[in-house]
């Protein structure tokens, strides 16, 4: 997967900073402005740091812990052990995922549908969480029509969820242990044909940072 870390500036309206203590579930949203990019979105909810009133007059709290783009780049906006404000009494429990699209009917492209199960598959892996059951529609919490085409089309949400399940069940993952300067970390490895392969991301500590250069198309890795 193609994961940049892009955490949004701590304030009150968009990165509250209050700590989820179990991650009990996902939530899939769309974007809600066609053609828009995944850092587009990200650059939306930096900005409500300073405070916009919504149509009732109130202020705007609104964010997401990962924006999947159009060309499948997913941005990282918040850590996960990090509430997200995406929706409403689901925000302490669940991590948020934003969705772009390219048109108001809202159906995700290849790419996009793609990233999209690879990344709500590993977040269920992680946290043992299950697709079918775990994985929810912001429809399913409030009854606002998002993600708009999946609330229209129970089918095609049916089918992400299998799709998601799907991916699960092709994995064969285990934790292994490796020693990363000086010290020893426990990192999830994909064991195929007796060779265990880890993610760049993984690596992620305080000294090594882990970036992806959109551009050239290739991992960015950065010793602090």
């Amino acid at each position: 997967m193609n994961i940049q870390n892009n955490y949004l500036t701590v304030n009150q309206y968009s990165r509250p900073k209050i700590a989820i203590k179990a991650v009990k579930g996902v939530v899939i949203h769309w974007v809600a402005n066609p053609n828009s990019s995944a850092q587009a979105n990200r650059n939306y909810f930096e900005g409500l740091k300073v405070g916009k009133k919504n149509n009732n007059g109130g202020m705007t709290y609104a964010s997401a812990h990962y924006i999947v783009g159009l060309d499948g780049e997913i941005i990282a906006c918040i850590p996960e052990n990090e509430m997200a404000y995406h929706a409403s009494s689901a925000n302490g429990t669940h991590l948020g995922i934003e969705v772009c699209h390219k048109d108001w009917e809202g159906q995700f492209t290849s790419p996009t549908y793609d990233a999209l199960v690879d990344l709500v598959a590993d977040i269920c892996r992680r946290y043992k969480l299950n697709p079918l059951t775990d994985v929810i529609r912001h429809y399913d919490v409030t009854g606002k029509n998002c993600p708009k085409y999946y609330v229209s089309h129970n089918e095609a949400w049916i089918q992400l969820k299998n799709d998601v399940n799907k991916r699960l069940e092709k994995e064969d993952i285990t934790q292994i242990t490796i020693q990363l300067n000086g010290e020893e970390k426990q990192v999830s490895a994909i064991n195929i044909e007796e060779t265990h392969y880890i993610r760049l991301r993984d690596l992620a500590d305080d000294h090594i940072d882990i970036g992806y250069d959109k551009e050239k198309k290739m991992p960015v890795v950065t010793i602090k």
